[in-house]
């Protein structure tokens, strides 16, 4: 019975220390992927900020400065950058200015779907 005991409680440590050293090398591997993306999503961009202003065709209003009616709205720059590249988008390198941009409501789109949802007629 003390031999059985002995090799119960060996193969009970042996599976500890397997376990725990295939978890410490999941979490080394896992340092090093997690350092390597993060390094390459932060690398400085050199070139291609300067190479998308010179791209913008001059006078389709996509590239100019926000408006002070814009921005005083509360939308965000990147957000005014995305509806303007749209409008050049839609009709097509022409002189298009966006004059306003003002919010719908101050639903957003799941909200609008419930009161569509819960407002039909039967």
């Amino acid at each position: 019975m003390d031999e059985k005991l002995m090799v119960s409680l060996t193969t009970l440590l042996t599976g500890f220390v397997v376990v725990f050293m295939v978890l410490l090398l999941l979490i080394f591997v896992i340092k090093i992927y997690s350092t390597i993306v993060y390094n390459i999503q932060n690398k400085p961009k050199k070139d291609k900020s300067k190479k998308d202003d010179d791209d913008t065709p001059k006078g389709t209003g996509v590239g100019g400065k926000v408006s002070s009616s814009a921005s005083s709205t509360g939308v965000s720059g990147e957000v005014l950058a995305a509806i303007a590249a749209a409008v050049d988008f839609l009709y097509g390198k022409g002189n298009v200015r966006i004059k306003n941009i003002k919010k719908s409501s101050s639903r957003s789109a799941w909200g609008k779907a419930g009161v569509v949802a819960n407002t039909r007629p039967f």
